[in-house]
């Protein structure tokens, strides 16, 4: 009787409480809700957002997001850039949900890619800005073109026109993209305009270009411009920070500029003599004060001296004796114009990836000069593939027929990270273009236009997101 009585009184009891109280999950401090959510995949995090109102407000949490992106960037074998420390948990789960979609589209098997003609450009060279939206051209005119490839037909117009009535051409140009904060556009642009004919100069214009209050259009503000001196049409450029490198005065110095104290009649820059006998097709600005070097199989990295960078008439060269490089490695078969964009790390250590004689190499530079660091990653299974681009999270290559685009993980032997495709058009030339943060690939064809294929749609809402969200 006892018993039964006290089993009436317990279920009485029960039936009474509410929901609330039913579920104890519900019950647990604030806390201890987000480190759950954060042991969670953010699939799940979604998931359970959904059901009431308590586990939402949990799910909106800023540190549950931070290791959500966390853990996303950990996937790859390159960490994605560190969030700013003030984002709010909107912009965490909003760039956790990019790059795990972007995974999903970029190796999804049944899913071939689609391609549509962007224009028609004889353009010398293009640069596919860090977020996949605007492509960057330069023509026979002098001037630099922008395309939106976010419209349909690729809206094009003049982005920057000369303001030097002697100025051809902008021949080749380089850009900074280091402040960039994808869909936001905030670069420096080095343009090299032809030289003047007749003369041996070369002259070098700096903008910033920033995207426009209404996002929908980038707006260019000149710096500073000035000559110097060139034995070529298209020297190799670099521009990082407050630095501007260039070969162009010879194959054998590098010349680097404190642009933002140079002008036409005075140079602050310093120069580096690496010996007749070397030829660098490439060089890269480490920081540290660093130069890093490529020629056909061998990379060099030369200490920078800062105490060069005194004034300097313009027309005058900097003579300095040659430089002994602070380290040398031979990579045989090294492609010294196939290079993806440099990692730096907080600490300034950098990486990047290399295209060699029978595999792609993840090159390391250590911020505090100890030896470099070479790791094979990605072996060419079928020979050296006709075409490569190569990003810090991702591979794309044409061989014969075939179009192949790689998934730079730590699981990258895993086959889901291969995606295959029979290329519709063959008329394409050597220089492909992958953006990371879109996974857009453009496509230049000899007949001077260009194709752009989407790894998936940006605007469409992918399969593995749940439908509903609470």
């Amino acid at each position: 009787m006892i018993y039964v009585a006290d089993s009436s009184a317990c279920r009485a009891h029960r039936f009474s409480m509410n929901d609330d109280t039913l579920c104890g999950l519900t019950t647990l401090p604030q806390e201890i809700l987000e480190l759950l959510l954060c042991e969670m995949d953010w699939k799940d995090v979604l998931s359970i957002r959904a059901t009431c109102t308590v586990l939402c407000f949990a799910s909106q949490s800023r540190a549950v997001w931070r290791v959500q992106y966390q853990r996303v960037s950990d996937s790859y074998d390159t960490p994605l850039n560190a969030m700013d420390g003030n984002a709010s948990y909107a912009e965490l789960e909003r760039d956790t949900l990019h790059w795990a979609r972007l995974q999903h589209n970029w190796v999804s098997q049944p899913k071939q890619p689609t391609q549509r003609l962007l224009c028609e450009c004889p353009a010398v060279q293009i640069h596919l800005v860090h977020g996949g939206r605007w492509l960057l051209a330069s023509t026979k005119y002098p001037c630099l073109e922008v395309y939106d490839l976010d419209s349909l037909h690729g809206q094009r117009r003049f982005l920057i026109r000369s303001q030097d009535k002697h100025d051809e051409q902008v021949s080749t140009f380089v850009v900074d993209e280091v402040r960039m904060t994808p869909p936001n556009v905030d670069l420096f642009i080095a343009l090299n305009h032809c030289k003047i004919t007749g003369e041996s100069l070369m002259r070098v214009s700096i903008w910033r270009l920033r995207s426009a209050s209404d996002g929908h259009t980038l707006v260019a503000q000149h710096i500073t411009s000035f000559g110097t001196q060139t034995s070529g049409v298209c020297p190799d450029m670099e521009l990082r920070g407050d630095y501007f490198a260039t070969n162009g005065r010879s194959p054998n110095h590098i010349d680097i500029y404190d642009w933002r104290r140079s002008s036409s009649l005075v140079h602050h820059k310093a120069t580096i003599d690496i010996g007749e006998n070397k030829v660098q097709k490439s060089i890269r600005i480490l920081s540290g004060r660093r130069i890093l070097t490529f020629e056909h199989g061998i990379v060099r990295i030369y200490a920078i001296d800062a105490s060069e960078f005194r004034p300097t008439p313009g027309r005058q060269p900097v003579v300095a004796s040659p430089s002994t490089p602070l380290h040398t490695l031979h990579l045989p078969g090294m492609d010294p114009y196939l290079l993806c964009p440099l990692h730096l790390d907080c600490l300034g250590t950098a990486s990047l990836y290399l295209a060699c004689a029978r595999a792609v190499v993840k090159l390391t530079v250590p911020y505090d000069d100890q030896p470099l660091i070479v790791a094979d990653y990605l072996a060419y299974n079928e020979g050296r593939p006709r075409a490569w681009v190569l990003t810090l999270h991702r591979a794309y290559f044409r061989r014969d027929t075939k179009a192949t685009t790689v998934l730079l993980t730590r699981g990258y032997h895993d086959e889901h990270c291969t995606h295959v495709w029979d290329i519709v058009n063959h008329n394409y030339d050597a220089g492909p273009l992958v953006d990371d943060y879109s996974g857009r690939i453009v496509e230049r064809a000899w007949m001077n236009y260009k194709i752009v294929v989407f790894l998936g749609s940006q605007d469409a809402v992918p399969d593995i997101l749940p439908n509903q969200v609470y």
